[in-house]
Parts: structure tokens; C-alpha cells; sequence
């Protein structure tokens, strides 16, 4: 179960309710937007809480997306590169990051 603080910050996410892959041409963007939108909004709330911990970005089309995560351990930063590809299938296909290199 969740605790109060993490349904707090959930809640305060945009939902996506637009049901689209890439393959769809016509609702993608607007799925595309409400991805972006939640994306930015939990990063701000990281940043709000000074816990900013990953970048990411994706290509044109949001299909491909790469960037970098982060933690301190020790007073040593570990940072990693990940890349994943949206699936043509998606939203009906799992997905899974193809790369995660230290």
C-alpha cells in the first residue's frame, strides 16, 4: 500500500486518458501531449521537493526516448544512460528499456 504522501503526489499528476499507440495516427499527439504534460509536472514536483534525480527526452515522433538517471550513495554519484523505444503496439504491448548503461 502506498503511503499518504506518495498518493499526494500521484494525485497532483495529470492523468493520461487519451488511449492511443504510435500507430495511431490521429490520437497520438494528443497522447503524446498528455505524456509530456505528466512528465513535466513530476518533475517539477522533484525539483519542488529537491529530489530532481532523471532527464528525458524523446525524439520527434515520442517514440524514442533517452536520457539520464541519477542517485548519491556515499557522497558518490552513480549516473546512468537508459534508452527505451515506444512500441507501435503501445498502449496494448508492454514496453522495456532496451539500454541502461552506467
Amino acid at each position: 500500500m502506498a503511503d499518504e504522501a506518495t498518493r499526494k503526489a500521484v494525485s497532483q499528476i495529470p492523468l493520461l486518458k487519451t488511449h492511443a499507440g504510435p500507430r495511431d495516427r490521429t490520437l497520438w499527439p494528443q497522447r503524446l501531449k498528455e505524456e509530456y504534460q505528466a512528465l513535466i509536472r513530476f518533475v517539477e514536483q522533484n525539483k519542488a521537493a529537491d529530489n530532481d534525480w532523471f532527464r528525458l527526452e524523446s525524439n520527434a515522433d515520442g517514440t524514442r526516448w533517452t536520457g539520464t538517471c541519477w542517485f548519491i550513495h556515499e557522497l558518490l554519484r552513480y549516473e546512468f544512460r537508459l534508452e527505451f523505444d515506444i512500441p507501435v503496439t503501445a498502449p496494448l504491448w508492454k514496453w522495456e528499456v532496451s539500454r541502461f548503461t552506467l
